[in-house]
């Protein structure tokens, strides 16, 4: 948002929503007004129960004075196609044109702003009402806080300057819950010994550096999950008073430990994601979070698609968590791709030979030269229809890939990559990479705290300092959270965000890699 917004009327309505991105170049034949606006309203309802989405966004945006009904069917449109800040915009105008108590606006409409609110990344550059405006300073002040104990702060703050306005008026549950917060004593079960204690010290500075971030009344005490078994230890944080759980950090023990605490009648959050078969409770007080590949690749797919580009060549090595960032990120594309995979990276340029076929290339000067009987002066091209390449790599692999896409002749084409490129490896050499990381490094000035105190950038455990201080500013919230809320907030490992079952998933933001290695926003 604009550091000084601008307030229009609803005569430029179109202009605001090409800027959110919901308008399509109109076309309407030229005939009687009236009947063209019921023929399209007809046409865009039958488009939307066909889920053509982009084909009714493009006929709504005909549409030549739109009513309260219009918007809500955009809403519709643009959450079909996650353009959180579409539908955001679409239902704060159906509300404002119904007005506050039309008896035709949904009852849970704020609960619906505030949903599309949380997911948007950006907001409008223009605003169409003083509430318009004052929902997305909302938004952007109780992101921007980061600490629970802040958010109360900037809830309560929006609140004194805006008494009228209707979400402060009747505010959305998940703001509500902040008015009678109390800060809750955290138990947190994490290996502090044995093999795993290194992986669990970090998990725990991480939760302490949370803290001290906050400057909250929280508790916290840690038990060591590799002296005591796990059941003893969740009757032992119960009996000392726990409100919320925290852990374990191992897989296996994390899916025995949800079975154990599925009776508990305090809210638990795992470290890890449990098997996609396991059974899931809607209604249970049982979270997980945890720093997994697939977010980096979903999150790398939207970087990609906003960018403009959909033909991409897909990199990838045989590692697993290439494999889980490949599958990741084909299933959320909804475009072709060109797939370059290797299992040695000796094999790499190979891979990438085929993928921009050049051997297809020669292919034809030999059959030119055989159709003519003689030697064609040939310089081998690579195909042209490619515009970016998405590649999941490790740092060896990423640099071998440089001379690779040189050698033929794509070393034009952007790189996409995630953070795998960067772990223990020289960044330097990468300069002009784009990837998908975590604010810890993409906006580390926000965290210098936590690079000067721990020297993250050379540590090999970084992602569990992460992981521990964004689980405590998540299970800060727990105790006024049941798994249909809408919360999120800025964390060291990503924007976190409150997904179904009580599974909370990461976006993370796109950097380009300097010429000195650093890391820097896009």
């Amino acid at each position: 948002m604009p550091s000084t917004p601008r307030i229009f009327s609803f005569s430029i309505l179109f202009a605001i929503l090409t800027i959110s991105g919901c308008q399509s170049t109109p076309g309407v034949p030229a005939r009687d007004e009236d009947q063209t606006q019921v023929g399209l309203r007809d046409t865009i309802s039958s488009l939307v129960e066909a889920e053509r989405f982009a084909d009714a966004q493009a006929a709504l945006a005909q549409i030549s004075d739109f009513s309260s009904a219009d918007f809500a069917l955009l809403a519709q449109i643009c959450k079909a196609q996650e353009n959180f800040q579409c539908t955001a915009d679409a239902l704060i105008q159906q509300s404002i044109l119904a007005g506050f108590d039309a008896a035709d606006l949904p009852e849970d409409i704020h609960e619906q702003i505030w949903g599309a609110l949380s997911r948007a990344r950006t907001g409008p550059q223009v605003f169409t009402h003083r509430y318009h405006l004052a929902w997305w300073q909302l938004q952007q002040s109780v992101r921007e806080s980061g600490s629970l104990t802040a958010q109360i702060r900037a809830w309560q703050d929006w609140k004194d300057n805006n008494p009228s306005h209707p979400a402060a008026l009747r505010p959305p549950l998940s703001l509500t819950q902040l008015d009678n917060y109390r800060a809750p004593n955290i138990a947190v079960l994490l290996p502090l010994s044995g093999r795993l204690g290194g992986a669990g010290r970090a998990v725990q500075d991480g939760i302490v550096a949370g803290y001290l971030d906050d400057e909250a009344e929280t508790k916290i005490k840690f038990y060591d999950t590799e002296l005591t078994p796990l059941g003893q230890l969740l009757e032992q944080a119960l009996t000392e008073g726990a409100d919320v759980v925290v852990g374990p950090l191992r897989k296996d023990r994390a899916q025995s430990f949800s079975e154990l605490a599925a009776m508990a009648e305090v809210p638990n959050l795992v470290l890890n994601y449990l098997d996609n078969d396991a059974p899931t409770d809607t209604d249970s007080a049982q979270y997980q979070f945890g720093i997994a590949i697939e977010d980096e690749a979903i999150s790398l797919a939207q970087h990609v698609l906003l960018a403009g580009y959909s033909k991409v060549a897909l990199v990838h090595g045989q590692d697993p968590w290439a494999i889980r960032a490949r599958d990741a990120y084909l299933d959320t594309w909804h475009y072709p791709v060109t797939p370059a995979s290797f299992d040695e990276v000796k094999n790499l340029t190979a891979a990438v030979g085929a993928a921009m076929q050049i051997s297809q290339s020669e292919e034809r000067r030999q059959e030119i030269a055989n159709i003519i009987g003689a030697p064609v002066e040939f310089l081998p091209r690579a195909r042209q229809d490619l515009e970016a390449i998405v590649a999941f790599t490790n740092n060896v692999e990423s640099r071998a890939l440089i001379p690779a896409l040189r050698f033929h002749f794509g070393d034009h084409l952007p790189v996409y990559t995630t953070s795998q490129a960067t772990r223990r490896g020289d960044a330097e050499a990468l300069a002009g990479f784009y990837l998908s990381d975590m604010p810890l490094f993409v906006e580390q000035q926000k965290f210098q705290s936590l690079h000067d105190t721990f020297a993250l950038t050379s540590n090999p455990l970084v992602e569990l300092y992460a992981l521990g201080f964004d689980a405590y500013r998540v299970a800060t919230w727990l105790p006024v959270l049941t798994p249909r809320s809408q919360i999120t907030t800025n964390g060291a490992s990503g924007y976190i965000w409150l997904d179904q079952g009580g599974v909370f998933r990461r976006e993370l933001g796109l950097g380009v890699i300097a010429d000195n290695g650093d890391i820097e926003a896009r």
